[in-house]
């Protein structure tokens, strides 16, 4: 359990989850539905369940949360708090601010607001801060998630790129990601017709992250596959979600 193996595992396992993306089970691209989803992850031996909600703040502020918690041999022994506010207006996202905080074994935070006004993020990280300058379409680490469902639901899945700048520390990170296919995938919320991505990284980069979101359910995540050069597979998967009061469920 204290072996560097271990440790890297329960990192990667948590980059993982927080990076993933959920969706609304209905079709309005102009209003985003509350909803509550629960994940189970593993990653060799290491397991975690995680929860994710997006609720209505207010007319047009919505609040999108992660949070898991990682045990071993029954023990929990991390973790993971992790939230963005943003304002969706003609159909954008417009990041206001962001939280993430890592406790357990290991220990990080990271806390961003947005100046719109003055276009700049002060972005927080443990000891350290930065102001970032910011420019129209900048976005936090969970928002973006938002922002490509809302692509998928606007094209109807026709739209097949993706690229989002998302502050990260003191510089601005642009992701990448491309559908890749279609797939019938089980589930113990039954069989879903889903949606394949995989993000797109530099050539130097030997990790392969791939990601299947339910079609019939407006691209709810359904699962994520995370392969290491090391040969580490970190995998999270759909155990139920509730969408709009509706549970996510392929009986009738």
């Amino acid at each position: 359990m204290n072996g560097p193996v271990n440790k890297r595992a329960i990192f990667l396992l948590f980059t993982i989850i927080s990076s993933s993306q959920s969706a609304s089970t209905f079709s309005q691209a102009a209003v985003l539905l509350e909803y509550s989803a629960e994940y189970e992850a593993s990653a060799n031996g290491l397991s975690a369940t995680a929860t994710r909600s997006l609720i209505n703040v207010s007319e047009n502020t919505y609040r999108l949360s992660n949070s898991l918690e990682a045990s071993f041999a029954g023990k929990t022994f991390a973790n993971l708090n992790q939230a963005s506010e943003f304002i969706f207006e003609d159909n954008k996202i417009i990041s206001q601010n962001y939280f993430y905080q890592l406790m357990g074994i290991s220990r990080t935070s990271h806390t961003i607001f947005f100046n719109w006004n003055a276009k700049i993020a002060l972005s927080m990280k443990d000891d350290e801060n930065w102001q970032v300058p910011l420019s129209d379409g900048v976005v936090d680490q969970l928002s973006y998630q938002i922002a490509m469902r809302q692509a998928l639901i606007n094209k109807g899945g026709s739209q097949t790129t993706f690229s989002y700048d998302i502050v990260d520390g003191d510089t601005i990170e642009t992701q990448q990601y491309r559908v890749v296919g279609e797939e019938v995938l089980p589930t113990p919320l039954g069989e879903l017709n889903t949606i394949k991505l995989e993000r797109v990284r530099e050539a130097s980069d030997e990790r392969v992250t791939k990601i299947w979101l339910a079609v019939d359910w407006n691209y709810l995540l359904t699962r994520v596959e995370q392969l290491n050069s090391s040969g580490l597979k970190i995998v999270l998967d759909l155990k139920f979600a509730k969408l709009n009061g509706e549970i996510v469920s392929t009986e009738k």
